[in-house]
């Protein structure tokens, strides 16, 4: 059975990604830092007649990291396809002028040597099998930047030029990396939630489309079972 491993997974992106992916009979691992949230997903997959286990991981702990991937290669072996999704909204983004050097050391983790971590780990076992994808899920502000999610887009940028480097090394070895840059609100997600609560004071809501996480787990499909592009804005 192909496999699914879902970090960072939520109840907006990733949750939609696990059901999209589980309709084509892939299995899935659902890995994030709460439990709780965990089961529930679970749950609704197993409802849904999709095959899940979870690992609880915080993507900004390296050792916690390296646990879950070390249990992921023993019950699955190298996945199919890997999606990287942080979710959550723990924190508020810093605005490019408050973006120090040392605050942004802090945002690092997540948004950039984490998932260059987990490609390291799990890129070699896909170019021997001659067949994989892992994708990130990316806001649009690396391409087109916001100032006040500076700390988010400037490592991301980082990122997705990691990305474009690194498809052009494997995917002549049958192997696909991609990033979807999302440019519009995930509904039912933290960061819609974040908005509509007035928590970005200086930003109307209004201001953003929204888009179903359904939508942008097709397009996540597309990119990780066809050749297509490295980058997608959706």
């Amino acid at each position: 059975m192909a496999h699914l491993a879902v970090f960072g997974a939520g109840p907006a992106l990733g949750l939609s990604a696990a059901r999209r992916f589980g309709r084509a009979g892939y299995s899935v691992t659902l890995i994030a830092r709460n439990p709780d949230r965990l089961e529930q997903m679970r749950a609704v997959l197993a409802a849904d007649g999709v095959e899940a286990d979870v690992q609880v991981a915080d993507l900004a702990d390296d050792p916690q990291v390296d646990v879950a991937l070390k249990d992921l290669r023993a019950h699955h072996g190298i996945p199919d396809v890997v999606l990287y999704s942080p979710s959550g909204l723990d924190r508020l983004p810093v605005d490019a002028l408050a973006l120090d050097a040392d605050t942004l050391r802090a945002w690092l983790p997540t948004n950039l040597t984490t998932p260059v971590r987990i490609m390291h780990a799990l890129l070699p076992g896909m170019i021997e099998r001659g067949s994989g994808a892992i994708l990130v899920a990316q806001g649009s502000s690396v391409l087109h930047p916001r100032t006040m999610l500076a700390s988010v887009s400037v490592p991301q940028s980082g990122l997705l030029n990691y990305l474009y480097s690194v498809d052009q090394q494997v995917r002549p070895r049958g192997v696909r990396v991609g990033s979807l840059l999302i440019g519009r609100l995930i509904e039912t997600s933290a960061a819609e939630q974040a908005f509509d609560t007035r928590h970005f004071d200086s930003v109307d809501a209004g201001e953003f489309e929204r888009v179903h996480p359904d939508a942008l787990a097709q397009d996540l499909f597309e990119m990780a079972t066809t050749d297509a592009e490295v980058a997608r804005e959706a």
